[in-house]
């Protein structure tokens, strides 16, 4: 503003001049602060949005069924004839371990419930015992399984025989139908923790 009264021509006192230049000081930090008040706020508000995004794409997810065969649905692992007592299969699809026992099988997901790495089927290691309540007592196959981030072991139960895991490996609902077809449910919260990976859980093949 003082810079166009001089523009103009006009005298004005010095210290009119001086009241006229600290209005347009304040006028520029006015217009500053509200500049950044409002990059702020739609700094906010994007935040807010790409947030309420991510959400809804999760909830969405949850409740939008899943394809056949692959995990979050219904996998089918291969038929019961496929498999012998002690066998253990990797089902990719479905991230699970099928187990077979004397008293059924096992559909094993394969995250370790200590924090969340993937167990790997250690075939050529030492053979592990059977459940703590019954049941084989143990396997003269060698093979269990063998968390490689903190070393928690698990037999073919599923049952954690060492490490820092705080329960055995979770399971998958697994069924086997009139033809002995396995399939397997890895749908969301289907997969059920245990204390105890208990031999009365294995689901055994139609007679």
């Amino acid at each position: 503003m003082a810079n166009n009264t001089r523009e103009l021509g006009l005298f004005v006192p010095p210290e009119k001049e001086r009241q006229l230049r600290e209005l347009d000081e304040v006028e520029v930090e006015q217009t500053a602060r509200v500049r950044r008040r409002m990059a702020f706020r739609w700094i906010g508000w994007g935040a807010v949005m790409a947030l309420l995004g991510q959400w809804s794409i999760g909830f969405l997810g949850f409740f939008t069924p899943k394809r056949l065969g692959a995990f979050g649905g219904t996998v089918t692992a291969g038929m019961v004839a496929d498999f012998k007592v002690a066998d253990v299969k990797a089902v990719r699809e479905g991230k699970f371990y099928i187990t077979r026992v004397p008293e059924g099988f096992f559909a094993l997901y394969w995250k370790c419930p200590h924090l969340g790495c993937t167990v790997p089927w250690a075939d050529q290691d030492p053979a592990m015992p059977g459940p703590p309540d019954g049941g084989d007592q143990a396997f003269t196959d060698k093979g269990r399984f063998k968390c490689p981030c903190h070393g928690s072991i698990y037999n073919r139960y599923g049952q954690i025989i060492q490490g820092p895991a705080p329960r055995p490996m979770d399971r998958f609902p697994l069924h086997i139908d009139s033809t002995g077809k396995i399939t397997v449910d890895t749908g969301p919260s289907k997969s059920i923790s245990r204390p105890i990976a208990s031999a009365a859980d294995a689901v055994a093949p139609p007679a």
